[in-house]
């Protein structure tokens, strides 16, 4: 009986974390190609002229001009190597945290 109350308020704590982790994220969506799953990096898109859009932890979407997507690049070129995702899949389109300057 211990045992099951134990798994239990195990099973609630990884939920919150999971939880919280999820709605503290950062995405960048591609707003063009609602459908688009990955197929395609995020600065090729951008080079065919589809638009981003960056939805912030408080989840207030900011739509990207291609030239603030190619300054964005130049401060965190692996923003350009990530997968990019649609409307449909944009929870698989976390944004990693920038990496601090000297490290780059």
């Amino acid at each position: 009986m211990r045992s099951r109350w134990m798994m239990m308020i195990g099973v609630a704590v990884c939920t919150v974390l999971f939880l919280t982790s999820v709605a503290m994220a950062q995405f960048l969506l591609c707003v063009s190609e609602p459908g688009l799953k990955g197929e395609k990096t995020v600065k090729a898109c951008n080079t065919e002229g589809a638009k981003f859009a960056f939805i912030g932890k408080d989840g207030i979407a900011r739509i990207l001009s291609k030239e603030e997507m190619e300054l964005t690049f130049i401060f965190n070129p692996k923003l350009g190597q990530l997968p990019a995702y649609g409307l449909e899949y944009g929870g698989q389109a976390k944004i990693p945290p920038l990496p601090a300057i000297g490290d780059q």
